[in-house]
């Protein structure tokens, strides 16, 4: 008899190895002929390469300086508005009486007014006060505040003249500039300002040997401006005659614009 001598192979199931690349990651899978198989992911390359990137950008972003500075623009212009403002004043020991003289006053100023081209009129605050001069004695005293207002003063000042003889208070003449034109002035007193800070930042820049990189904020606010001094008037009697009309000088306004600015400097 032959003795047959082998190698006995085991029961347990053969295993297969094979490796994919899906969406840029190594996989491997070792899987049995059965349905069951395991998924390793390699993910350490794309760690890799996020830390370059990073290191990478780190090494050339250059060194910056910050620089803050502030400048001024401004605008000269004549005004294009002028404004006249009355009181209506009566006094009297019957309250309703020193009321109807007021109401009488007003008008008649509304209407000469509104026969005046290019005026408008605006009848503003109205008051009454008590005093006592006496024991014996109680006065009324009703006012009321009424405006002209004009391009110029060429239809207002005469009829301001009118208004002061027939026993308004002319209180002041105000010349200003008209909003559309104030915008108009500080736009561009905008610009002045903004042209200012750079050119001393680049002024500023060049004396420290950089250069300017960018203007990382930038504020600008309009600035209060000189107002000029209204003329103060006083009381025109009706029994003086024909009132001479005032005169007022339209002097220059100037609009003011702010700005600051943190500019980054680099070599």
């Amino acid at each position: 008899m032959r003795a047959v001598w082998g190698v006995r192979r085991s029961a347990r199931p053969r295993m297969r190895r094979s490796s994919a690349i899906r969406n840029n990651e190594l996989m491997f899978q070792t899987r049995p002929l059965s349905k069951r198989f395991f998924t390793f992911t390699l993910m350490a390359p794309m760690l890799l390469a996020g830390a370059h990137a990073g290191l990478a950008h780190a090494q050339t972003a250059p060194a910056t300086t910050k620089l803050e500075i502030s400048a001024q623009g401004s605008v000269e212009a004549p005004p294009d508005r002028l404004t006249a403002t009355f009181r209506a004043q009566a006094q009297d020991k019957n309250v309703a009486t020193a009321q109807q003289a007021v109401n009488a006053q007003i008008h008649q100023a509304t209407e000469q007014a509104s026969k005046a081209e290019g005026v408008s009129s605006a009848v503003l605050v109205y008051g009454v006060s008590e005093t006592r001069p006496d024991k014996n004695t109680t006065l009324w005293t009703a006012r009321q505040v009424f405006t002209l207002t004009a391009a110029n003063g060429k239809t207002l000042l005469p009829l301001a003249g009118q208004l002061q003889g027939n026993g308004l208070i002319l209180e002041q003449l105000d010349w200003s500039l008209s909003p559309a034109q104030r915008q108009t002035l500080f736009l561009q007193a905008e610009k002045n300002a903004i042209a200012d800070l750079k050119k001393q930042a680049e002024a500023m820049a060049a004396s420290l040997g950089l250069h300017v990189l960018r203007f990382e904020h930038v504020s600008v606010s309009e600035e209060n401006s000189p107002r000029p001094m209204p003329v103060m008037f006083m009381a025109a009697r009706a029994a003086d005659g024909p009132a001479t009309p005032p005169s007022s000088t339209a002097e220059t306004q100037t609009v003011r614009a702010g700005a600051t600015a943190t500019v980054l400097l680099a070599p």
